[in-house]
């Protein structure tokens, strides 16, 4: 009986030690059959760790570099005029553009893309202005201008002393012989041409070295002097009848009766119109200073005379002769020459720049 109580005793207490165990984890006591207790330690084991399953790796993306905004352009080009912005053309001659470059900091060279507007008209003296523009793909645009001045040409003034050998009316009967003669002398002179049906006259003119202009197509005061328009029509026939025959554009011209002359009564104030007119227009008209007054006496002697003694008085002396025409003229040529040069002076052909003699318009 003693013993049943024992046994009891021991298993309850190993029930509620166990439970207690089991309870808070607690190392079991269990009875090792001799009447101790022991305890069994089971080493807990640890839980297998399911391993995380491996990612695969995204590919490296390079991120494009973010461009850097370019500013607006907003910078015009460069226009540059070659030469002066203010240049000089002599009337009736040629105007040649001296031309421009443009470069643009993102366009590179507009010089092809330039554009120029306005007009120079050679044939008037005055001034015009040349306007020049171009701009970039941006729409910038550059504008400059140049200013053209037409005028007369700059009087050039000669050294030494200086004779100017005029003849009017031709050509004539005389004008062979006189090229003959002037050649004989190595002299160059100034022939004021009327309208001829031998032309080929003015092309030997012309080819012997000798200047060329234009006096009038009809030598008819009531004719020439009708009118502003019946001058110009005169003027502009014989022109052209030289340029056809030498190709000479000649802008030299003598007036019938020259500019001082009362015949043109007939038109009243046609001289003063006229002669700026044709200035204007880019002509040099010539009067004289020395007059060989062969209209006047038809003696050589009082020719040559007239001539020798006025020539002096100036210091360029324009001489005006027509011994083209009148035998008892052309005879004093050659003495004049020989007194010319004896005494020291240089005979030369009139040019656009050549001293100006006009007189004082009286019309």
């Amino acid at each position: 009986m003693k013993h049943k109580r024992l046994l009891m005793t021991v298993l309850v207490g190993v029930l509620c030690l166990g439970a207690c165990t089991k309870g808070n984890g607690s190392t079991p006591v269990m009875n090792t059959g001799d009447g101790s207790l022991t305890s069994s330690v089971t080493e807990a084991t640890e839980p297998t760790k399911v391993p995380e399953p491996t990612a695969t790796p995204e590919p490296t993306v390079t991120p494009e570099p973010t461009a850097t905004p370019i500013p607006a352009d907003t910078t015009a080009p460069e226009l540059t005029l070659t030469g002066e912005s203010t240049t000089k053309v002599v009337a009736r001659r040629t105007f040649e553009e001296p031309g421009f470059v443009a470069v643009d900091d993102r366009d590179g060279d507009l010089t092809a893309s330039v554009q120029v507007s306005g007009e120079v008209d050679v044939n008037w003296c005055g001034s015009y202005t040349l306007t020049y523009t171009v701009s970039d793909a941006a729409g910038n645009v550059t504008t400059t201008e140049r200013v053209v001045e037409v005028a007369q040409p700059e009087t050039v003034y000669p050294e030494g002393k200086v004779i100017y050998l005029t003849f009017d009316d031709g050509p004539g009967p005389y004008t062979d012989d006189l090229l003959a003669l002037l050649d004989k002398y190595g002299i160059k002179a100034t022939f004021f041409v009327c309208g001829t049906k031998n032309t080929d006259l003015y092309r030997m003119i012309h080819e012997a070295g000798h200047t060329i202009g234009a006096h009038c197509m009809l030598h008819n005061y009531d004719v020439v002097y009708e009118s502003d328009e019946a001058y110009f029509e005169d003027l502009n026939s014989i022109l052209d009848l030289i340029y056809e025959s030498t190709g000479v554009q000649t802008t030299l011209i003598r007036f019938p009766g020259g500019s001082s002359n009362k015949v043109s009564m007939i038109c009243p104030g046609i001289m003063t119109r006229i002669t700026e007119k044709v200035t204007n227009m880019g002509y040099q008209y010539f009067d004289w200073n020395v007059s060989a007054e062969d209209s006047v006496t038809k003696v050589t002697e009082e020719i040559l005379a007239n001539m020798i003694n006025e020539t002096p008085k100036w210091t360029y002396p324009i001489v005006l002769q027509h011994p083209e025409n009148r035998g008892f003229s052309f005879e004093a040529v050659e003495d004049f020459i020989v007194w010319g040069l004896e005494n020291g002076y240089t005979f030369l052909p009139l040019t656009p720049e050549s001293p100006r003699v006009t007189h004082r318009i009286k019309n």
